[in-house]
């Protein structure tokens, strides 16, 4: 319970270049990366299938999940999602006096995954430490 209390360190470097490393292999190698360093940390067995969630895997996991618990997780989310909507940026186009046209256009992707290590920072009580 102290080490939960007081999970507000500073990371020391070795953490930290563990951490880029990762990054970079993911960067180059994809989901080929996520699936060896999952295996390496976490799950040993697991495929490139099972990256995704399934729609079976959900349900389950929520019947599972107190009723309580459910309820402060959409709280949490509904707060993080009104934050993050106002950080939107906006797809804009210019033309130009000679024809050209310049702009920006902003697009949401249909999914994305998401690992978030505990590290010394703030760790998860199921995350693994760097060091």
């Amino acid at each position: 319970m102290v080490k939960l209390r007081n999970r507000f360190v500073l990371a020391d470097s070795a953490c930290r270049d563990t951490v880029r490393d990762i990054l970079e292999q993911v960067r180059r190698e994809g989901d080929r990366a996520v699936v060896a360093l999952t295996r390496k940390f976490d799950a040993p067995n697991l495929t490139r299938e099972q990256l995704r969630v399934t729609d079976e895997e959900y349900e389950q996991a929520e019947r599972l999940v107190e009723p309580e618990f459910r309820e402060t997780l959409s709280f949490a989310a509904a707060r993080i999602r009104t934050f993050h909507e106002r950080e939107m940026e906006d797809s804009w186009l210019l033309t130009r006096d000679d024809g050209t046209i310049t702009g920006r256009l902003v697009r949401p992707v249909d999914s994305a995954g998401l690992y978030v290590p505990g590290g010394r920072v703030a760790p998860h009580p199921w995350s693994h430490r760097c060091s």
